[in-house]
């Protein structure tokens, strides 16, 4: 049993440290390509459809389709919303480690750096990976959840060279 909960420990350490973003990415302004784009203007909101590619510092999200709101126009926060067969991101964090993800369905805010994907949801770093059908991640608290479909689980591949590095 003690074994067990030292794995478990391991790899939330694994998991967890190496994935926090470059603090300098939410300063970077957003640049978006898409073969074509739509303005609700009275709600605040953009739809970018087709190949669409949004790029933020080291941010790189690729999707079908990505839908951005906000609250007013005014206001500085918002959510963005990213479907794909899969969507796609890619990261570097802090430690210089790529951060890559996928799922069919992605939603970010803004305003609490709050992360969630579902749908064949899966993380990866360094060839350790994590996948379920929706992870969250709390991006100022560090928390990560993955829940599994209803006949489905949770699946995590932890690479021995990354448990030998959190000991050091």
């Amino acid at each position: 049993m003690n074994r067990l909960k030292i794995s478990t420990l391991l790899c939330l350490l694994c998991i967890s440290a190496p994935t926090w973003a470059m603090k300098s990415d939410t300063k970077q302004p957003i640049y978006i390509d898409s073969d074509s784009q739509q303005v609700d203007m009275p709600n605040n909101i953009v739809t970018f459809i087709g190949n669409v590619k949004l790029r933020q510092g080291t941010i790189d999200i690729r999707a079908n389709k990505v839908v951005i709101t906000r609250e007013n126009a005014k206001s500085q926060q918002q959510t963005i919303m990213a479907y794909g067969q899969p969507a796609t991101f890619h990261q570097i964090m802090d430690n210089g480690k790529p951060l890559d993800g996928e799922a069919l369905k992605m939603r970010y805010e803004t305003a609490t750096e709050h992360l969630k994907m579902t749908g064949k949801a899966e993380l990866n770093q360094d060839g350790s990976n994590i996948k379920g059908n929706i992870i969250t991640y709390n991006i100022p608290n560090q928390r990560l959840v993955a829940e599994s479909g209803k006949k489905e689980r949770v699946t995590t591949v932890i690479l021995p060279s990354q448990l030998n590095n959190n000991k050091k």
